[in-house]
């Protein structure tokens, strides 16, 4: 590994012979030990950016962060797509009566405002209800905001 580096044997190494007495050299790594708490931080900072580019928007990706993070042992959150549509509502604003009609393959639809799928939703990010209380729901949505694509939406569900 190109970044890792021994810094109780670099000070050793960079004392000259005759100064190396245990006294000198403890109080050297003393004087050195904030560049070894920094070079920590810098370790973890790069193993966590790494962490962010192997990982994208993908539904296996997601997944697989949103386990990671908060099942890491059983792996049992999941994401589903959601269901598509099989009708819509069209009425004459004169009437405000609500027709359902189905929507045949081909077919277009007029207005796609508001249209992604079951609730406007793209996917369903399904977690055990037994999770429902140990799980931040804010980190949850932080974490997958971050990952996901900005024009998706999402919801979350919890399953028996």
């Amino acid at each position: 590994m190109k970044w890792a580096v021994n810094y109780k044997r670099l000070v050793i190494w960079l004392t000259p012979i005759v100064l190396r007495r245990p006294v000198l050299i403890t109080w050297l790594q003393t004087l050195i030990s904030p560049i070894e708490m920094l070079h920590r931080l810098f370790d973890r900072y790069r193993a966590d950016t790494d962490y962010r580019l192997e990982h994208n928007g993908q539904t296996c990706h997601l997944r697989g962060v949103l386990n990671d993070y908060f099942d890491a042992e059983q792996r049992r959150i999941t994401i589903t797509d959601a269901e598509i549509k099989r009708s819509t509502t069209i009425y004459m604003r004169s009437e405000s009566r609500p027709t359902m009609v189905p929507i045949r393959p081909g077919a277009e639809i007029i207005s796609r405002r508001g249209f992604g799928g079951a609730d406007g939703y793209d996917f369903t990010i399904n977690i055990p209800r037994e999770q429902m209380g140990a799980i931040d729901m804010t980190q949850l949505r932080a974490l997958t905001d971050m990952y996901k694509l900005t024009s998706k939406r999402y919801t979350i569900s919890y399953y028996e």
